[in-house]
């Protein structure tokens, strides 16, 4: 039996591409920079550029302040400030994120959230989608002093779930940061891409791969019966 599952927090359990799709229509429409281009073309240049939070903020509305010919040179500067403080208030979880923390809850399966990411950040997001409540426990890497793809996040989650580490699952999007870093230690692996890209260069495979929170049930259920 699996006694917990862990999950990533971005494009995992929080639909942090739509959310963050809304809130740079509404974020441009407010600082009136709009007539430069279209909004939808704004929010995807800046999910583009973002790379999947790979890369700061700071420089994305630096590049997109250049690319519309702003002459305001403290615009980017305001756009970024407007970011740190507003963006949480647009998170939205996947539809099924909430029922699927709740079925392992009554299935009497820990769970925790195990994310790379800045603290403040991180931590609004799960407060405001109230994940705090549907888990066990959360470490967020930039308060841990460690984060994913290194061993040492996922033996402390399981460390405060107080379960064997290869005993348990982790879900994620990231094929290097989530996949990787939990094989590496042992556990059992579902990959939900969410418009990722599995890596040529790896040779092995996700225990599992899903396009919905909700198929992870019947994948545990599977196991379980093994």
């Amino acid at each position: 039996m699996i006694p917990a599952v862990m999950f990533d927090l971005d494009e995992t359990l929080f639909d942090r591409s739509s959310s963050l799709r809304i809130f740079i229509q509404q974020q441009f429409l407010r600082i009136a920079i709009g007539r430069f281009r279209n909004f939808n073309e704004l929010a995807d240049r800046f999910l583009q550029l973002d790379n999947r939070g790979r890369v700061s903020k700071r420089d994305v509305y630096r590049t997109i302040v250049d690319e519309i010919g702003s002459s305001n040179e403290h615009l980017a500067g305001d756009l970024f400030d407007d970011y740190e403080v507003n963006a949480w208030r647009y998170a939205r979880p996947f539809e099924d994120t909430r029922d699927t923390l709740l079925w392992l809850r009554n299935a009497g399966i820990k769970t925790a959230i195990v994310s790379n990411g800045q603290t403040h950040i991180q931590l609004r997001t799960l407060l405001a989608l109230n994940l705090d409540r549907l888990v066990d426990t959360y470490l967020i890497s930039e308060q841990e002093g460690c984060r994913k793809p290194d061993a040492a996040i996922f033996l402390k989650a399981a460390e405060r779930l107080s379960v064997k580490v290869e005993d348990c699952l982790f879900v994620g999007d990231s094929p290097e940061a989530d996949i990787l870093g939990a094989r590496s230690v042992g556990m059992r692996t579902v990959w939900f891409p969410n418009g990722a890209e599995w890596p040529h260069a790896y040779s092995f495979e996700p225990s599992a791969t899903i396009s919905r929170l909700q198929e992870l049930r019947p994948i545990i259920e599977h196991w379980h019966r093994a």
